[in-house]
């Protein structure tokens, strides 16, 4: 989308407003332009502008605490969610240096980064691995009827806990990890979890073979599939 003036060049103040302005058209479904919001990242991390990310923060700091207050180990941790806020923004800033910067091509790769630094937050004071949307890892919807009923859509926190610790510890290596982390905790494609976890695997190609092997495994396991609900 063009610009009237190179965003480059704009003053960071009517940056700041046309990325909050444009930000609110997202949230009201309506066309928008996320090209603003994404240049103060920019100038956040590539030109260290201090005033850019005071503007992010405030910009965005209520999204975050809505994924803080959402977030399945919040509670727990009975921290306030400002702490867990003020801790995705440090970890944002500081692990995604300039040179990476490079690799995030739009806006929506960046909220996303954000998102998960929520959660690495969160998951590093309570030293817990808890996640919720696991459970979708099989076919298992598919089996179930096409209108279930509600005790058959609702699966408790316990039991996907349990799901989740009985999936970790058949998981193999990193590479499993990661991608089961970002498929289904971060909800991830392949390319981005190629992206996000740089060292990790050596193509997207590879990517997709770990996630079809660790898959295919879990199916087979009889022990798991009970877990789900697919075994007698």
């Amino acid at each position: 989308m063009s610009h009237e003036v190179p965003l480059q060049q704009m003053v960071i103040n009517d940056l700041a407003q046309r990325c909050e302005q444009e930000t609110n058209l997202y949230f009201k479904r309506q066309v928008h332009d996320t090209g603003y919001c994404f240049e103060l990242f920019r100038r956040a991390i590539q030109e260290g502008n201090d005033d850019a990310w005071e503007i992010i923060c405030k910009q965005y700091q209520a999204l975050v605490t809505g994924w803080v207050d959402k977030h399945y180990g919040f509670t727990a941790t009975g921290e306030k969610a400002e702490y867990f806020v003020n801790g995705a923004f440090i970890k944002i800033f500081g692990t995604i240096t300039p040179d990476k910067f490079r690799s995030f091509s739009d806006l929506g790769y960046l909220l996303r980064y954000l998102k998960m630094c929520v959660h690495s937050v969160i998951m590093d004071y309570t030293r817990a691995l808890d996640y919720t949307a696991l459970y979708d890892l099989d076919e298992a919807a598919e089996e179930r009827s096409a209108d279930p009923l509600p005790e058959e859509q609702a699966i408790d926190h316990s039991n996907r806990r349990t799901l989740w610790k009985s999936t970790q510890e058949r998981l193999h290596d990193n590479q499993e990890r990661a991608v089961i982390e970002g498929s289904f905790a971060f909800e991830l494609k392949p390319q981005e979890i190629y992206e996000h976890y740089r060292g990790v695997f050596s193509d997207v190609a590879e990517v997709y073979r770990v996630k079809q092997n660790v898959i295919s495994r879990l199916r087979r396991d009889s022990e798991f599939r009970k877990l789900l609900g697919l075994d007698d």
